[in-house]
C-alpha cells in the first residue's frame, strides 16, 4: 500500500525539457503521438501543480550532454540515440543549456520554485550518475512519486534504481511519454512488476 504524505514523499520528474516534450524539440517527432494520446504535458502540469499546492516537494532529475560526452568510448543504443539526435545540449556545467535542453515553459514555474530541488544531470538513464538519491535522503524522503520521459528509459531506470535504494516508489504512467505505444506499454508492464503503485494522474492526485 502506497500512502503518500508531504513529510516523507517526493515528486520526482525526469527530464522535463523541451527536446522530447515540446514542439520543435529534436526528439519531439518521436514522442509526439504518445504525448497527444495520453495528454502527457497536461498531466505533468496537473501532477506538479497539485502536489506543490498540497505541500509536496518536487525533485527534478535532468539530462544534459556536454561536448566532451561525444568522445565516450563505451556507448549503448540509448546513448547513441541521444548523441545522434543532439538533444539536451549544454556547453559545460556553468552555462545555460540550449533551447532543447531548457525546461518546458508550462512546467518552468514549478521547477524554478524555491522549494524545488534540481539534481545534477544523469548521464545515461538512472540516478546512479547524479545526486538525486543524496538529495532525497537529505530531505528525509522515503517515498517517491515518479513521472517524466522517456517512459521505458529514464523513468523506468529511475524507478528501478530508487527501489534498489530503499525508496517506496509509485509511477504516474500517463504523465510519461516515449517513442512508441509498444515501448509505452512495455514500460507500464514493468511499472506494475516493480513499483508499489502504478497510477493515472487522476488517481495520483486523489491520493495526495
Amino acid at each position: 500500500m502506497f500512502n503518500p504524505n508531504p513529510a516523507n514523499t517526493a515528486i520526482v520528474i525526469t527530464d522535463p525539457q523541451n527536446d522530447f516534450l515540446s514542439p520543435g524539440g529534436k526528439g519531439y517527432h518521436l514522442t509526439e503521438n504518445i504525448i497527444k494520446q495520453y495528454n502527457t504535458l497536461g498531466n505533468l502540469e496537473l501532477l506538479m501543480s497539485t502536489a506543490m499546492n498540497k505541500g509536496y516537494q518536487l525533485f527534478i532529475s535532468p539530462h544534459y550532454i556536454f561536448p566532451h560526452d561525444y568522445r565516450w568510448k563505451h556507448t549503448g543504443a540509448e546513448q547513441e540515440m541521444l548523441l545522434k539526435l543532439g538533444v539536451y545540449q549544454k556547453q559545460n556545467a556553468y552555462t545555460p543549456p540550449n533551447e532543447g535542453g531548457d525546461w518546458v515553459p508550462s512546467l518552468t514555474p514549478y521547477i524554478l520554485d524555491k522549494r524545488t530541488i534540481i539534481a545534477t544531470a544523469h548521464k545515461v538513464a538512472s540516478p546512479q550518475t547524479n545526486d538525486l538519491v543524496y538529495q532525497l535522503r537529505q530531505q528525509k524522503k522515503e517515498k517517491v512519486i515518479l513521472a517524466g520521459v522517456l517512459s521505458n528509459v529514464c523513468v523506468e531506470s529511475h524507478m528501478r534504481d530508487l527501489i534498489e535504494n530503499g525508496f517506496q516508489t509509485a509511477v504516474v504512467y500517463d504523465a510519461t511519454a516515449t517513442i512508441s505505444d509498444w515501448d509505452f506499454q512495455a514500460a507500464i508492464t514493468n511499472y506494475h512488476a516493480f513499483s508499489s503503485a502504478t497510477w493515472t494522474t487522476q488517481h495520483a492526485i486523489s491520493k495526495l
